[in-house]
């Protein structure tokens, strides 16, 4: 048997048409800018009353205090003591303990102190 070639084709040159040039812009004209008329020197009433100078608010003076506060096991505040009654808290701890977890932490918490005029 005769075996057959692959014949091989001839690509057909492609005409590329030329795109036309693209077009130059032109450069836009800036706006002219309108000038603001110039405002006249204010006049000064000579019986106007000069306003009133803001006054500030005071701060509210604040110190920060420490506590010992007895949480229960869900970190719901019980009990609140001052920081030098620390046998007063952990005995609250144990009688609260007893039926569930409870456990003593220490918190700062911020105060308002009150001015002192005289």
């Amino acid at each position: 048997m005769a075996k057959k070639k692959a014949v091989k084709k001839k690509a057909a040159k492609k005409k590329v048409a030329k795109k036309a040039a693209p077009k130059k812009k032109a450069p836009k004209k800036k706006a002219a800018k309108k000038k603001a008329p110039k405002k006249k020197a204010a006049v000064k009433d000579v019986g106007a009353v000069a306003p009133k100078k803001r006054t500030r608010r005071k701060r509210k003076q604040t110190i920060k205090k420490l506590f010992w506060v007895v949480f229960s096991s869900t970190m719901k505040p019980v009990a609140k003591f001052e920081f030098h009654e620390k046998k007063e808290a952990l005995a609250k701890v144990e009688s609260l303990s007893k039926k569930s977890p409870h456990f003593l932490q220490k918190r700062k918490e911020e105060i308002e102190v009150q001015d002192e005029q005289t």
